[in-house]
């Protein structure tokens, strides 16, 4: 049974109003919104999340929870895609606009001490976390290998965006379609690069892709098994520091069978903390 879930520090947590740099389209529908926010560039660790406002009036009333997806200098980049009222509100943001957030927020991945390779599993839009996590890696002097997987090649995230010039960050594609790279699942790759040498395995992306990795863990030769196996879930995060109780996950880690909440003991969990039976029962979580 895995320890008892990390938590959130509240004390770095800053209600910040920062100022639009660019909203990029990207392919397969994916916007990529950079704003100055220098506070939470500075505080940010990889994996953590912003709560962002919509917009100046009253609707959408609650903001959005995005993972940084990276830092430069003073400005941070979220992605996302239009989903709902709020998404597309953000996506129309323009240079100059401003952009009021509150992070970091949540809990962030775990870099072990040990020298070796970080492997990252990224399907869909859990594209989001990694640009910064894999750049972290590599300052910290690890080679990374990025699994990036989506349903069609026009909606794979642009590999240029994990690696931004850094040629220690290989990635390797995978379709449902076979358009691009591997013909099917990314988790289909996962097996012929979970070597001795990785020391980290972190994942996101849908739940049945994160339920059928943890199970390839648990069947794994446990020679080969990383110190460190995270995923970053997704949840309906309202308020983003444990009030609204909307966030509520079935996890089985060292407090026992229990609920916790994504957005101070998540969202980046030991996958093998999840209860994915439970899980798989609960409907599908979108930041709308």
């Amino acid at each position: 049974m895995p320890d008892r879930l990390r938590r959130s520090d509240l004390t770095r947590t800053v209600d910040e109003r920062g100022e639009v740099v660019a909203v990029d389209e990207l392919d397969g529908g994916l916007v990529e919104l950079s704003a100055r926010l220098p506070l939470l560039a500075e505080r940010t660790l990889p994996g953590q999340f912003a709560q962002l406002r919509c917009g100046p009036g009253p609707v959408p009333l609650l903001r959005r929870p995005f993972s940084v997806a990276w830092v430069a200098g003073d400005v941070c980049a979220f992605v996302f895609e239009r989903v709902g009222e709020g998404t597309r509100r953000l996506a129309a943001l323009h240079r100059g606009d401003p952009l009021d957030s509150l992070g970091p927020l949540g809990t962030g991945f775990t870099l072990p001490p040990a020298a070796g390779r970080v492997l990252i599993v990224a399907g869909g839009l859990g594209c989001a976390p990694f640009p910064l996590a894999a750049c972290w890696a590599r300052r910290s002097g690890r080679e990374v290998t990025v699994l990036s997987g989506a349903a069609t090649a026009a909606r794979l995230y642009p590999p240029e965006r994990y690696r931004r010039g850094d040629g220690g960050i290989s990635v390797i594609e995978a379709t449902d379609d076979g358009s691009r790279g591997h013909r099917g699942l990314v988790t289909d790759l996962v097996e012929a690069h979970l070597d001795a040498s990785v020391v980290a395995l972190w994942a996101c992306g849908p739940n049945p892709m994160l339920a059928t990795l943890a199970g390839a863990i648990g069947r794994a030769d446990a020679a080969l098994l990383p110190s460190v196996a995270e995923a970053s879930l997704e949840a309906p995060m309202g308020c983003g520091f444990g009030t609204c109780l909307g966030c509520a996950l079935p996890v089985d880690d060292g407090d026992g069978r229990r609920w916790a909440l994504c957005c101070t003991e998540g969202p980046v969990m030991p996958i093998t903390a999840v209860d994915w039976e439970r899980l798989r029962e609960l409907p599908p979580a979108h930041v709308a």
